[in-house]
């Protein structure tokens, strides 16, 4: 929209140029039938004869010369030649030959414009030449070649400025079409990454409650400690959920979720895991280092894609096998990698929302994941660059 109304703003009014050219006719007119009487007085000398007529053909030329401004050239270099043999008076139609000139240099292509221009100058050196005796050096010759090189001149000045004129306004909408661009792409980025929050913070709470409310349903008559315990992670779980929406809906508010960098260390992720113990009996957690600290930093992206991985191994694999989760931290790399046994047998994978988000994230992060399967195991591996603190 902004390009549009710029565009608008700079057009030019639709009745100036007709103004102008009227002007130039109307000129060329007084030119010729305008002159002083012997009383000094100014006078309207209609012609007398049909000849005389040709001035108002010069005239009709000067008008359409903006859209025929080759035509009106050669028809006013042709009658402004006819002073020489025909008595007619020549300042009109000489006029009308420096208007043609000039429109010609000032809106023609500059190859035709060029062409154009020196045949006129040729010719009016060559007639001024031969009216003059052939007197080459005659200061009337001179005065011929100056009275088309001084309208071409004018029309040069004329072609350059609204070139660069063009110019300015082609890079202004250019520069502003980038600009909606960059905010569209910005849009695009924000819906993006607020979809990504909401899943990762929302989603993998839903989902702990949906499996949690399972357990108690199944557990109420036979296991009701068991069933308490999950109505208890139901509404932890819960509240989890609604400090998510506050968190995410005051970040959005005051525009500052973008610089909210989470912080998790290895006591998270033993949270984390131990949060899914109750689900997936079979898992298992192992770090390359033997004795980890508790409070090494854990790159937030691999802890998303921790917590994504074992919602999806509950989701969709089989809750009684085993579910491996290897943690590597270093300081050039770290690495995740979590295998559980899959539901599908299929040899495709399909991305979900929360696949294609964790894909998402590691790829800003500079790193790269991996989702392979292999008969019925399903194995998600992710590495990101210069995370933990590790060796």
């Amino acid at each position: 929209m902004a390009v549009s109304s710029a565009a608008t703003s700079d057009a030019r009014p639709t009745w100036r140029p007709h103004l102008v050219d009227t002007a130039r006719a109307l000129a060329v007119l007084a030119t010729t039938l305008v002159g002083r009487s012997a009383d000094d007085t100014l006078r309207l000398a209609l012609p007398s004869t049909w000849i005389q007529c040709l001035v108002f053909v010069t005239a009709a030329f000067v008008l359409v010369a903006r859209r025929l401004p080759l035509v009106a050239l050669g028809a006013t270099a042709v009658l402004d030649a006819l002073p020489f043999w025909l008595d007619i008076g020549g300042a009109g139609y000489h006029l009308a030959l420096m208007i043609a000139v000039y429109v010609v240099v000032a809106h023609e292509p500059s190859r035709q414009a060029r062409r154009a221009f020196g045949l006129v100058l040729v010719l009016q050196v060559v007639l001024m030449a031969w009216d003059m005796g052939w007197r080459w050096n005659s200061m009337f010759v001179v005065l011929a070649a100056l009275s088309v090189t001084f309208p071409a001149a004018l029309g040069l000045a004329a072609r350059s400025r609204s070139e660069a004129t063009e110019a300015l306004r082609q890079r202004a909408v250019a520069a502003e079409r980038s600009r909606d661009a960059d905010a569209r792409q910005l849009l695009a980025e924000d819906r993006l990454r607020t979809a990504r929050d909401l899943h990762d913070s929302v989603a993998h709470q839903i989902a702990v409650m949906n499996l949690n409310a399972g357990v108690a349903s199944r557990s109420l008559r036979e296991r009701p400690d068991d069933a308490e315990l999950a109505l208890v992670t139901v509404r932890e779980a819960g509240r989890a959920v609604i400090s998510s929406i506050s968190d995410l809906l005051t970040s959005l508010r005051e525009a500052s979720w973008h610089d909210v960098v989470p912080r998790h260390d290895l006591a998270d992720l033993r949270v984390l895991v131990d949060e899914f113990g109750t689900l997936l009996p079979g898992l298992s957690v192992s770090y390359d280092d033997a004795a980890p600290d508790p409070t090494q930093a854990v790159d937030p992206v691999l802890y998303a894609v921790v917590r994504e991985a074992l919602t999806n191994a509950y989701k969709h694999g089989r809750h009684e096998a085993a579910v491996d989760v290897r943690v590597r931290l270093g300081r050039r790399s770290s690495c995740v990698r979590v295998t559980n046994a899959s539901l599908d047998r299929s040899p495709t994978i399909t991305e979900g929302f929360g696949l294609r988000g964790m894909r998402e994230r590691v790829v800003e992060a500079g790193g790269r994941l991996s989702a392979t399967t292999d008969g019925d195991h399903f194995t998600l591996e992710a590495e990101v660059p210069g995370s933990g603190e590790g060796p």
